[in-house]
């Protein structure tokens, strides 16, 4: 059996016309050289795989050519171009590896060769892979030799990390910046490697293993080698997503329909069963963003250019970017451009996709009239006929509270009806409304938003102990009794803010039908709500419309927390810590406020 040779070593190019989607650059070189206007020193800089060692070697080839073509090309005849291709053992070209021979040593060694002249051919070239790793020290004892060179000596430089090389040594070669490879030339060299191998590859297959190879011809052939071993010489669009762990498209395209159709559970499943075959959040966040980008480009036919992709796919694109608007594509990409960026800080990483998920497929919801910010996540669930009433039932209650004077007992009665009516025809509720935190917790300032002292609020004014009879009693339970507790306590005024803190961490709880108990985490937090228990049983009797209620308080010691201070306390606490404050307010006459 014959030695193997990969891919990448075996068709690397040989001429400039054979090098890949570097155009520009050969074509330079090539008139360089016809027309005998050599540098001393060139710098070949660019990404990995992108053909700057081989263009170097292409261009020692062809300097030391003695039968160069009119195109600039070299004859592969002569004595020079056989030597060359025989594995390099021309004596006029030294590769030089600067990541293992950095030192000033290394350079002064390097300096004593260019010293003697070429035994045959015109040039001496010398190739300096990865130059960026030489010292500063190397550097400059190198710049001597790169500015004034013998006239038969050629220094080619060849880095990823131009940035890494000082400034003098910049300025003393000429700069050939070499570009990625497009995807286009890409997968023509694929395919034409593909036939010279024997080896059958779909358009679909090779685009993918161009995309993975991120512009590196390198890259690419080594990663299609790895195809066609798997593949058995079968490269089709299936083997090769499952061989290198790609997310197939078809995800992406089903993902975007179920966005348009607002299809919210089936993205959930989706998802789900795309983590179950070991994909990660990341790869299908940043797959999503260039599926949308590409549907972005397709809708206008002067920007279809920018799809790098088969023929087949780019109609595919086409008849879905058809049906999303600029809006939602623009919104979407947001939304995932956030979830790309904040997905390494996040520690539940499936919820951040989901939310993503959710966001996009309301992105192209028209919300800008409510000053809504593009993005924000509304109810995934319609609401009901029969919640929709309720809400209107207590519109209408709260005009008529605001309406009629809080002092004439028939105004109250009504208003006691009309807050009583919405609750005949709610269903019993599955879970505890969330409270807004501001509402809830409040700062050791109290409150801001409450009212003035003497200002009614809410249901705390009710003070009639029985409810009305001629409504029926709400059960009286646990998730109930917690939403009412919680209401009560979001209402309390600014003054009452210490009882309000001290009801955030009580606990109540059913006792029986008509009663309910109170756990404090000590006696002074007992004592407190003890004290104001004839407000909290009212706003209870009439939300549970029962008169039968009861409460009763108990201690804790388990759920015994440190409460938060009011802002005289903490004062309070500074005074005792710092006698001088004291001092300081009798002087100057100051007051908290």
């Amino acid at each position: 059996m014959d030695d193997y040779i990969v891919s990448a070593r075996k068709y690397r190019p040989s001429t400039f016309d054979s090098v890949v989607g570097q155009k520009a650059l050969t074509a330079t070189l090539k008139n360089a050289i016809s027309a005998g206007k050599l540098a001393g020193a060139y710098l070949f800089c660019g990404p990995r795989g992108v053909g700057k060692t081989t263009c170097a070697r292409i261009f020692a080839k062809t300097i030391n050519c003695e039968h160069p073509g009119p195109d600039g090309e070299a004859c592969g005849e002569c004595e020079s171009c056989r030597s060359f291709s025989a594995e390099l053992r021309s004596y006029n070209v030294f590769e030089l590896d600067a990541a293992s021979n950095n030192s000033v040593d290394d350079i002064r060694v390097l300096t004593e060769q260019v010293r003697i002249p070429p035994m045959n051919g015109r040039y001496k070239v010398y190739i300096i892979d990865e130059v960026h790793m030489l010292s500063t020290a190397a550097f400059n004892a190198f710049l001597k030799t790169l500015e004034e060179p013998p006239k038969y000596a050629i220094f080619i430089l060849a880095t990823t990390e131009k940035h890494k090389i000082i400034p003098t040594i910049l300025s003393r070669c000429q700069i050939y910046d070499f570009s990625r490879i497009s995807s286009t030339d890409i997968v023509e060299h694929l395919m034409s490697v593909a036939q010279k191998e024997g080896v059958t590859a779909e358009p679909e297959a090779l685009a993918v293993i161009a995309e993975k190879s991120d512009g590196g011809m390198r890259d690419a052939l080594s990663i299609f080698d790895q195809v066609v071993s798997f593949t058995g010489g079968q490269v089709t669009y299936q083997k090769t997503i499952e061989n290198l762990n790609v997310i197939d498209y078809d995800y992406y395209f089903r993902l975007t329909d179920m966005f348009l159709e607002k299809r919210i559970p089936d993205t959930m499943l989706l998802l789900d069963d795309i983590l179950a075959r070991g994909f990660d959040g990341s790869h299908l966040i940043g797959g999503l963003m260039l599926h949308l980008r590409n549907l972005l480009v397709s809708r206008d036919d002067c920007t279809l250019q920018l799809l790098q992709v088969s023929d087949e796919m780019r109609r595919r694109y086409q008849a879905q970017a058809a049906k999303c608007s600029p809006k939602f594509l623009y919104r979407a990409m947001k939304i995932c451009n956030d979830c790309d960026l904040n997905y390494r800080q996040s520690r539940n990483k499936r919820l951040l996709v989901e939310l993503t998920l959710i966001q996009a497929a309301q992105a192209d919801d028209d919300d800008d009239s409510s000053g809504r910010k593009p993005g924000r996540l509304k109810p995934i669930f319609k609401k009901t006929a029969a919640q929709n009433n309720v809400k209107a039932a207590q519109a209408q209650a709260q005009a008529v509270t605001a309406a009629v004077p809080a002092s004439a007992p028939a105004a109250a009665a009504a208003v006691t009806a009309a807050q009583a009516e919405p609750q005949a025809v709610v269903s019993r509720r599955t879970s505890i409304p969330t409270l807004k935190g501001s509402s809830v917790f409040t700062s050791i300032y109290g409150n801001r938003q409450a009212g003035r002292p003497g200002e009614q609020h809410g249901r705390q004014t009710v003070t009639v102990a029985d409810a009305d009879v001629s409504q029926p009693a709400k059960p009286l339970t646990d998730e109930l009794l917690q939403y009412h507790w919680q209401e009560f306590a979001a209402a309390l005024p600014r003054q009452d803010t210490p009882l309000k803190n001290r009801m955030v961490n009580c606990r109540p709880k059913v006792e029986s039908a008509s009663s309910f108990s109170v756990l404090a985490g000590n006696e002074m937090m007992a004592a407190e709500i003890n004290a104001s228990s004839d407000r909290i049983l009212a706003h209870m009797r009439l939300a549970f419309n029962s008169g039968e209620i009861t409460m009763e308080v108990r201690v804790d010691r388990s759920l015994n927390v440190e409460h938060i201070l009011t802002r005289d306390e903490q004062y309070g606490k500074m005074k005792q810590g710092n006698p001088a404050l004291e001092e300081l307010e009798r002087v100057f006459s100051l007051e908290l406020r």
